[in-house]
């Protein structure tokens, strides 16, 4: 067990992001705001690169008040990440790659499918975060995150845009560390 060490971690995050014309057609101009959490388990908690896999579930609501669009989009995706943490020490900067299959289902105002708009997509997509950690205790981290998501479909809010869509935002991760040992302050320990 002294070579594999667990680390479960609970991942509770929030974003906000405004699209504009590099993503829908011109002339429009979507607001979305989103909310998010996350639950993962990580091997390989004390060496710095640490492979993942996690449940993600969110929801966020578009809309173009100028020519009264709007839709909410509640999706869910489960995914596999590979995270890099630069240094040992306790404040460290971090990344992570991450591969996602998402699913995601479309609604109008009125909670009915939009016109010419799948009910749902099926679709795989790749990911990244960056941040900064801290790790308070043996036992706990810290980390703040801005996190970027890149399904592979241009429907995420029901109506196609020119490019692929793309998820992001701020999350705040909080890491609990099972079975982790107190670091040898000694080599002679």
């Amino acid at each position: 067990m002294s070579v594999l060490w667990l680390q479960v971690a609970l991942y509770a995050g929030w974003g906000g992001h405004t699209s504009y014309n590099d993503l829908v057609a011109a002339g429009e101009r979507w607001h979305r705001f989103y909310s998010m959490g996350e639950v993962g388990v990580r091997l390989l908690a004390e060496k710095r690169l640490q492979p993942a896999i996690s449940v993600e579930l969110g929801r966020f609501i578009s809309q173009d008040r100028r020519k009264g669009l709007f839709s909410q989009t509640q999706w869910s995706c489960v995914g596999v990440s590979l995270r890099l943490r630069l240094f040992k020490k306790a404040l460290s900067p971090l990344g992570e790659l991450h591969f996602f299959r998402l699913n995601a289902s479309i609604r109008g105002l009125e909670g009915r499918t939009l016109p010419g708009a799948p009910a749902s997509i099926a679709t795989n997509g790749i990911g990244w975060n960056a941040g900064l950690s801290w790790r308070m205790t043996p036992f706990s981290e810290l980390s703040l995150l801005y996190l970027r998501r890149r399904p592979q479909t241009s429907f995420l809010e029901g109506v196609g845009g020119p490019t692929r869509d793309r998820i992001e935002g701020l999350l705040g991760q909080i890491s609990l560390y099972l079975f982790a040992g107190t670091p040898n302050r000694s080599r002679f320990q």
